[in-house]
């Protein structure tokens, strides 16, 4: 064989032993949802016993949990760690697909090393992306992380960082904001340590597995298309809006309140509510002046409802909310509140567009403290 060929077939062995190890890790990982937004997990033992990040899994829960095999079960949180933004999560199903951190966790790594981060970014589930290491000692604040340019998003943080063996090198936990390319991971060694000290913790009685709160949430869950439903019939009943279309069996409905439509939409695991504030003909979309205020407004004045535009050129404003330990009150606040946004900001663009844009009024606009899906973070660095 020549030298080219014995080249060509060592990379398809290299690309063929890659795919077998992604596959084989992602089966590993798990989705971790609460009302603030979702984070990813890595089972960690048979018995359900999940390892992500704090900022994740914050408190003893109850959260909503997606295993790799699509089974949707509740978890709760045994034990944190702010110190390194550790977390332990219990699920009340067996887990025999789960990683071993007593036998596949990288002794050594150095820089340039090829690393894959496994997760859930922005949602996109059971997502893969790849880059190298780009220095395996990072300090920040006297604790040492591992760096690498992977693509980190909102929503990978709590998954592993493996090598191409499948190793674990690290758990991710953050990115710098602003920034492309810099995303740190808690070494995996620490990781193993602190799952081998939280299940010491279990055997000795110092901490207790929420089990009761674990049974009670998953007997007291209704289905997320009835507790909006239930929200619906609330606001027809109070004469706040009237019900214009709905397809039950689909969990969508069309409201109208006044002059303003909105729509209603239950699907995977996520509430989303929204409605048309605008047409955006030719100059509206050149107009780049407008379209940076609105984006402003995003991150600022809105406080948590956003505006997109869809593919028919449609301004809208919405909110999209999880469903996890959604009740009727949560559903009718977000209804409400889009549905006297979508009034507002229906008068307010068509001002910006057409008047002074710096006189424009923002009354009405205050943070309404309905959180969007979102992750908590730090200036300068950002949790993800």
């Amino acid at each position: 064989m020549t030298t080219e060929s014995i080249a060509s077939t060592e990379t398809l062995n290299h690309e063929s032993k890659t795919r077998s190890m992604i596959k084989s890790r992602t089966g590993q990982i798990v989705l971790i949802q609460d009302s603030k937004g979702l984070g990813t997990g890595l089972v960690v033992g048979d018995d359900g016993w999940i390892l992500t990040n704090k900022h994740v899994a914050p408190s003893v829960g109850p959260f909503r949990v997606i295993l790799a095999n699509g089974q949707n079960v509740h978890g709760v949180g045994v034990h944190q760690s702010a110190h390194h933004d550790l977390a332990i999560v219990k699920v009340a199903v067996k887990t025999p697909d789960w990683f071993d951190t007593n036998e596949h966790v990288a002794d050594e790594y150095t820089v340039g090393e090829e690393v894959f981060a496994l997760g859930h970014p922005r949602g996109c589930r059971f997502s893969v992306s790849r880059g190298i290491i780009s220095n395996p000692h990072r300090e920040f604040e006297k604790e040492y992380f591992v760096q690498t340019d992977v693509a980190i998003n909102p929503g990978n943080s709590g998954g592993p960082l493996v090598n191409a063996l499948g190793q674990l090198i690290g758990i991710v936990t953050m990115t710098l904001s602003w920034s492309q390319g810099l995303g740190f991971c808690v070494p995996g060694d620490t990781a193993a340590d602190y799952v081998r000290y939280v299940r010491r913790l279990v055997r000795q009685n110092v901490v207790k597995i929420p089990d009761v709160l674990l049974a009670n949430a998953q007997e007291a869950e209704r289905p997320a298309h009835e507790v909006v439903r239930g929200a619906i019939d609330v606001l027809a009943e109070a004469g706040k809006i009237a019900i214009e279309e709905e397809k039950p069996e689909e969990g969508w409905a069309k409201l109208k309140r006044k002059n303003a439509e909105i729509e209603v939409k239950v699907e995977n695991d996520t509430l989303r509510v929204w409605g048309r504030v605008a047409k955006l003909g030719p100059s509206e979309r050149s107009n780049a002046r407008l379209l940076f205020q609105l984006l402003q407004k995003n991150n600022s004045e809105l406080g948590g409802p956003c505006f997109h535009v869809d593919g028919d050129d449609d301004l809208r404003i919405g909110l999209v909310r999880p469903t996890t330990g959604l009740d009727a009150l949560q559903a009718f606040w977000v209804i409400d509140q889009v549905s006297h946004l979508v009034e507002d900001w229906s008068a307010k663009v068509t001002k910006m567009a057409f008047g002074d844009a710096a006189t424009v009024s923002t009354s009405g606009a205050e943070n309404p403290g309905y959180p969007l899906i979102q992750l908590p973070g730090l200036p300068g660095e950002e949790k993800k």
